[in-house]
C-alpha cells in the first residue's frame, strides 16, 4: 500500500504508525519483561493502539493495562455478577452492587450497596460486561428480593427504574468510612480504606490519632476493595501502626529490568508511630492487590500472625508494580515495570495472601448490609471474634464458586 513506482513512503509509514511506534519503543525500554517484546510486523503497527499494546504483553502478564479518555471515567460502582439468585430464571444474570463511590454518578442516582441490577439501558447483564463501569447517561433497572417465609425461598418482589448521569472522571476517596464501636467494654476502630494515594497518609494519620485519643483497643482496616496504589504510602501507614523499635528497617524491594536496574529501590519502615492497636484485623478479598498486599504482609510479619489477623478471601497476588506512562496521543500505557519483593527480595506476593480465616462477603448474598452496619457479614464476624475469641459457629451457607461469577470489584473506579 505504501510503495508505488519505487517511491520511498517510509516517512508516511512512520507518520501513520507513530502512536504504536511510541508504545513499542517505550515497552522495549521500561517493560519488566522487555526481553519478551518482539518487533511486530509492519502491518501490525496499524492496529488500534489498545490492541497493539495488548499484543506486546508477556503471556503471564495480568497486570499491565491501557487507559484513555474513556477508561478513566466511571459510574462509580463495584459489583459481583451471578446467575439469578432466586433460581427462577437460571439463564439470567444479575449484578449485585457491593460498593458505591461517594460523589459518583451511581451515588447521585441513589444506588446503594446490596441493590440488584437486572438491566442497564438496553443491555442485559453479562459476565465480562463493561456497561456497568462507564458510558453515557442511562437508565438502571433494579429489583428487590424478599424471603417467602412459607416456602423459605427468596423471590423477586418489585422493581425500580433509576436515572443515572454519564460516567465521569473517577477520583475515589482513600478513606471511604471510619467509625468506632464498643464491644464488651472494648473500643474498636474501623476504617474502610480503598486506595493508597500518594497524599493519603495524612488523612489516615488523623484517624489513628483520633482512635488513640478515644482509647481504642483494637483496629479493623477494611481493604477488600483496595486495588493498591502507592507502595511508599503503604509503608508510611504501616509505620504509623508499628512500635518504634521496628523502624528504619527495609520492608519492600522493587527490582526493575536490566535496562533500569539503577532504579532498584528498598523501601524503609520509617516515620513516627501513631497508634499500635492491641490487635489488628485486616479484611481482604480477591480484589485486594498490589500495595495493599505489601501492607498486609509487612504488618502480619512484624506484629505476628496472631496479632495481625487477616480475614476474607485469598488476595489477588499482584507481585509487580505498574507505572502510568503518559503519551502525547491522549492515552497512557500502564506496564508492569518492577517486581515487588520482601525485604530479602523474595517474590512473596505471587500467590496472594492467605487469610487466617477464609470468608466470602457473598456467603449470605441475599442480605448484603451497608458497610459499617454491625450486621454486615465481615464486620459481624470480626466483632464476634473480638468479644468471644472465636468465629461464629453457625455461619451462613457459603455460595458455591459455580453459582457466583465475580466481576472485577470496583472495576474502573479504583485504578
Amino acid at each position: 500500500m505504501l510503495c508505488s513506482c519505487g517511491e520511498d513512503r517510509t516517512y508516511e509509514y512512520l507518520e501513520l504508525t507513530q502512536e504504536n511506534q511510541w508504545i513499542f519503543d517505550t515497552m522495549k525500554e521500561t517493560y519488566l519483561w522487555n526481553d519478551s517484546v518482539k518487533k511486530p510486523s509492519r502491518k501490525n503497527f496499524f492496529a488500534v493502539s489498545e490492541k497493539f499494546f495488548s499484543s506486546l504483553l508477556y503471556r503471564g502478564d495480568n497486570f499491565s493495562f491501557f487507559t484513555d479518555s474513556a477508561t478513566t471515567t466511571s459510574y462509580g460502582m463495584g459489583y459481583a455478577i451471578m446467575r439469578d439468585p432466586t433460581g427462577t430464571q437460571r439463564s439470567k444474570n444479575y449484578a449485585l452492587v457491593l460498593s458505591v463511590e461517594p460523589g459518583s454518578p451511581a451515588h447521585a442516582a441513589g444506588i446503594k450497596r446490596g441493590d440488584w441490577i437486572s438491566k442497564i439501558g438496553s443491555n442485559s447483564i453479562t459476565t465480562g460486561t463493561t456497561v456497568l463501569d462507564r458510558g453515557a447517561a442511562t437508565t438502571v433497572y433494579t429489583q428487590k428480593m424478599e424471603l417467602d417465609e412459607e416456602s423459605m425461598t427468596y423471590r423477586w418482589t418489585g422493581s425500580d427504574t433509576i436515572k443515572m448521569e454519564a460516567a465521569r472522571e473517577a477520583t475515589p476517596a482513600a478513606i471511604h468510612l471510619d467509625t468506632i464501636y464498643t464491644q464488651r467494654n472494648r473500643k474498636i476502630g474501623y476504617i474502610v480504606y480503598n486506595r493508597f494515594t500518594p497524599d493519603g497518609s495524612e488523612a489516615f494519620k488523623e484517624k489513628l490519632s483520633h482512635f488513640k485519643a478515644e482509647q481504642v483497643n483494637d483496629l479493623i482496616i477494611d481493604l477488600r476493595y483496595n486495588s493498591g496504589g502507592s507502595i511508599a504510602t503503604a509503608g508510611a501507614i504501616a509505620g504509623m501502626l508499628l512500635p518504634t523499635d521496628v523502624k528504619n528497617a527495609p520492608y519492600c524491594n522493587l527490582q526493575y529490568n536490566s535496562y533500569n536496574c539503577d532504579k532498584d529501590t528498598a523501601y524503609m519502615l520509617n516515620g513516627t508511630d501513631v497508634f499500635t492497636p492491641e490487635k489488628l484485623y485486616i479484611v481482604c478479598s480477591n480484589s485486594t492487590r498490589g500495595a495493599a498486599e505489601t501492607f498486609i504482609h509487612v504488618l502480619r510479619t512484624t506484629l505476628g500472625y496472631n496479632n495481625a489477623i487477616v480475614i476474607g478471601e485469598q488476595t489477588y497476588g499482584e507481585y509487580v508494580m505498574t507505572e502510568k506512562i503518559e503519551s502525547k496521543y491522549n492515552f497512557a500505557i500502564n506496564p508492569a515495570v518492577a517486581y515487588i519483593g520482601d525485604n530479602e527480595g523474595t517474590m512473596y506476593l505471587k500467590y496472594g495472601i492467605t487469610p487466617n480465616y477464609q470468608m466470602d462477603e457473598l456467603a449470605n448474598y441475599h442480605s448484603i448490609y451497608a458497610l459499617g452496619n454491625r450486621q454486615e457479614y465481615m464486620l459481624y464476624n470480626i466483632l464476634y471474634h473480638i468479644a468471644n475469641g472465636s468465629m461464629p459457629q453457625n455461619q451462613p451457607q457459603q455460595a458455591s464458586v459455580a453459582e457466583i461469577r465475580m466481576a472485577n470489584n470496583a472495576k474502573g473506579i479504583m485504578r
